[in-house]
């Protein structure tokens, strides 16, 4: 991603996120596809902070007839009482992010809103063992879409992080559904 690209990237999130991003965290030993994560601290508006990806839409994956885009970015919300100062606390969340952002590329394979994957976990104390992805719902619908150049459509998706509960839910209801038990239309 040129500087250009990046800075095209984070006025898009910014115009969106109503605020301006804080810090970019850089990846170490990232050597064949860089992927930067923009962090946005929580505020009155949205109340979580929101990690970002910027790189990985350097990879255009396969066709797919049922995509939004080729490319992807990912968004990751966590809870404003996590303490993102904490540099390992904030290196864990990025890692989970890094792992999802990289996995179409590492995979040589397309993924879109609706899809879920799990991994393997070093840490037996780590109980994330999953993401799903979904649309960007928390926003404005603007933040799904991103023109990143000529003929470079970008989609920015939500990262969400399974447990294995979650994950048996998700199996047991379909992805659909499971998107409607996250995001239920009833206000209530």
């Amino acid at each position: 991603m040129t500087e250009k690209q990046m800075k095209r990237l984070t006025s898009h999130c910014d115009k969106y996120f109503l605020q301006q991003s804080v810090r970019v965290i850089h990846p170490i030993a990232m050597e064949d596809l860089h992927v930067d994560i923009i962090l946005y601290i929580p505020a009155k508006l949205h109340p979580y902070w929101k990690l970002v990806t910027a790189g990985a839409s350097d990879y255009k994956m396969p066709p797919d007839s049922n995509t939004i885009a080729r490319r992807n970015e990912y968004i990751m919300l966590v809870d404003k009482d996590i303490d993102m100062a904490d540099e390992d606390v904030l290196n864990w969340y990025c890692q989970k992010l890094w792992f999802v952002a990289r996995y179409p590329y590492v995979n040589k394979t397309h993924i879109t809103y609706g899809h879920s994957f799990e991994w393997q976990n070093e840490d037996d104390n780590d109980e994330m063992i999953g993401a799903y992805i979904e649309l960007p719902q928390t926003f404005d619908y603007g933040i799904l879409r991103h023109k990143g150049g000529l003929f470079t459509d970008i989609a920015f998706l939500l990262v969400v992080l399974l447990n294995k509960q979650d994950l048996d839910l998700l199996k047991k209801i379909g992805p659909q559904q499971f998107s409607e038990f996250l995001f239920p239309e009833d206000d209530n």
